[in-house]
């Protein structure tokens, strides 16, 4: 699958989360402290409970509004509202807090009315600011993105339009399309970061069939609807100038936990490869006593986004299929070595799938990536088979810990897998992580579906 390279600045938007978030939090604390040196405060505890409160709750009230979400297609009045509704919904809890707990009397009146007051605007400016410079990269054809637009409507004409003379969206037109499969096949040939389906109201059946088409692709998709068909969808909706958006499928954000879960593929990844290089050695003399060929088996598996990416194992058959049909191993298969038997029920043929941890293209919790000609079969029987896509591929996963490792011989037990999949990406944490690495080592001990 060729694709055309994406924005300069695009892999970051999750790190720019982040900073989003650490600036949000120095802004809370420091007008608060800023406010008590002006007015000569004792800095009682109780203003330290107070400011890390107040960021806890604007933090949670924040995912309301999606406040640390990519804003690459709001303006600047839809960023300020999301910045000034959890605030207030914050200010208000704080009162409350304070009233309820009678410590409102312990605290500096005019100086709690000014942080209330003035921490929103300060808020704003921050985020006004960042925008301004992301912006200004895109408007000098920095980390610019493609779109392509499904129909041929009003709305369409200006859509593009809009698009055109709002050169801070840093989008470019990869091409005008009606009919559906000509956009599918253009699909697999080139990068297209965002389609905007722009059927008429009247023109249902292609709406349908392009939103369930475009929920086995990875592109961000959005509907330009006619007013009748916003309200009927009651789905999230923008505002792009004066043209609605209504997200049918966008990629999932987790904000700065991105840096996180980065962070975590690292040091344990070092950490497991070093203590397992003397038992790699060791496995890879044993297959080449033990059968003709390489030690190591890349095949091609679709990773973060459709991408083709090569996944290391160790081999553990006489055979190495990667071509269009992939047979799945199976019970007493006689492709599978002896060495090879043994290394297939311990999991120990994942080992060197640690390097692709550490190039980036893996993490150590995520959907399990299937062959190419696997992913190529499912994705046309299981509606939104591609959506485990949307985060890197894992060495072990939720599903994997569920009972749903080894074969998948039925359409049932791949649905299965893709629900547990779609469910981790929708509920990720550290923990959750930490849980699952945790129970996959307890799994492979006990676990006799691995062929």
């Amino acid at each position: 699958m060729n694709r055309a390279p994406r924005g300069f600045y695009t892999p970051f938007s999750a790190g720019f989360s982040f900073v989003a978030r650490l600036c949000d939090a120095v802004i809370i604390i420091g007008s608060l402290y800023g406010l008590m040196a002006f007015f000569d405060v004792y800095h009682s505890p109780l203003y330290q409970y107070a400011a890390l409160v107040s960021i806890i709750l604007y933090f949670l009230t924040a995912e309301i509004k999606s406040t640390f979400r990519s804003s690459r297609l709001e303006n600047y009045g839809d960023i300020a509202g999301k910045v000034f509704f959890p605030w207030v919904l914050t200010s208000i809890a704080l009162l409350l807090l304070g009233f309820i707990s009678k410590t409102s009397i312990d605290f500096s009146r005019l100086t709690i009315v000014l942080w209330l007051l003035g921490t929103p605007i300060l808020l704003t400016l921050e985020r006004i600011l960042v925008y301004t410079v992301l912006r200004r990269l895109r408007t000098r054809f920095k980390n610019t993105l493609t779109y392509a637009i499904l129909g041929d409507t009003v709305n369409s004409r200006a859509l593009t339009q809009q698009i055109e003379t709002s050169a801070w969206t840093g989008l470019k037109l990869a091409g005008k399309y009606d009919e559906l499969n000509s956009l599918l096949a253009d699909l697999e040939n080139q990068r297209i970061d965002y389609i905007f389906i722009n059927y008429a109201a009247d023109q249902k059946d292609k709406i349908i069939a392009a939103v369930m088409a475009l929920k086995d692709e990875t592109v961000s998709t959005y509907l330009v609807p006619d007013l009748l068909v916003s309200d009927l969808l009651g789905s999230q909706w923008i505002m792009l100038g004066n043209t609605p958006l209504v997200i049918v499928n966008d990629s999932p954000s987790y904000e700065g936990y991105w840096l996180i879960k980065r962070i975590e593929d690292i040091v344990l990844g070092f950490l497991i490869l070093l203590a397992a290089l003397p038992i790699m050695c060791v496995i890879a003399l044993f297959i080449k006593l033990d059968s003709p060929g390489p030690v190591l088996f890349r095949q091609r598996r679709h990773g973060l986004n459709g991408e083709v990416i090569k996944v290391m194992k160790f081999r553990t058959m006489r055979t190495l299929d990667d071509g269009e049909v992939v047979n799945q191993a199976t019970q007493n298969d006689p492709r599978v070595t002896s060495v090879g038997k043994f290394l297939r029920r311990t999991s120990l043929d994942e080992l060197p799938q640690f390097f692709n941890v550490i190039q980036g293209n893996m993490s150590i919790v995520g959907p399990r990536p299937h062959a190419v000609a696997h992913n190529d079969y499912y994705r046309k029987l299981i509606d939104g088979y591609m959506q485990r896509h949307k985060v890197k591929p894992g060495i072990t996963g939720w599903a994997q810990v569920n009972g749903m490792r080894g074969e998948t011989d039925t359409i049932e037990k791949m649905q299965g897998r893709v629900d547990f999949d779609i469910y981790y990406i929708n509920h990720w944490s550290l923990v959750l992580d930490l849980k699952i690495i945790f129970l996959t080592i307890i799994a492979v001990v006990g676990d006799k579906k691995a062929y």
